[in-house]
C-alpha cells in the first residue's frame, strides 16, 4: 500500500489550482531532477519543476501563473494543496517554496 503521492500526481494537483498555467521548470529543479535520476536518490522525489527533499525539509515547485487571481492567493493555495497531498510523508516545519517563473495568460 502506497501512502505518498508520486511526482506526477503532485504536479497534477498543482496544475489543477485555479490561476496556474502549468509547471515551468527552472534550472534549479531541472538540475536536481537530473541529479536525483543519475544517483537514484532515495528520500528525494524530483521531477522537472518539482523537488521534494525530505532530509532537507524542503519542497520546491516552479510554476507559471495567469493574472486571473492575485499571485499570493495562488501561491497560498498551491502550498495548501502540496501540504495536504504530502501529509505525513514530510515532517512538520517542511518549507513549501513556490517559485513563480512567469505571469502570462495561458
Amino acid at each position: 500500500m502506497r501512502t505518498e503521492p508520486t511526482a506526477a500526481e503532485l504536479i497534477d494537483l498543482v496544475v489543477a489550482v485555479p490561476g496556474v498555467n502549468g509547471i515551468e521548470p527552472g534550472i534549479g529543479t531541472s538540475l536536481r531532477a537530473l541529479n536525483a535520476r543519475i544517483r537514484r536518490a532515495g528520500p528525494v522525489l524530483s521531477h522537472f519543476g518539482l523537488h521534494v527533499d525530505r532530509d532537507g525539509n524542503r519542497v520546491t515547485v516552479e510554476v507559471s501563473l495567469d493574472p486571473s487571481r492575485p499571485v499570493r492567493q495562488s501561491v497560498r493555495e498551491i502550498q495548501s494543496v502540496l501540504r495536504d497531498a504530502l501529509g505525513a510523508s514530510v515532517t512538520v516545519g517542511t518549507e513549501l517554496e513556490v517559485r513563480v517563473q512567469s505571469l502570462h495568460r495561458g
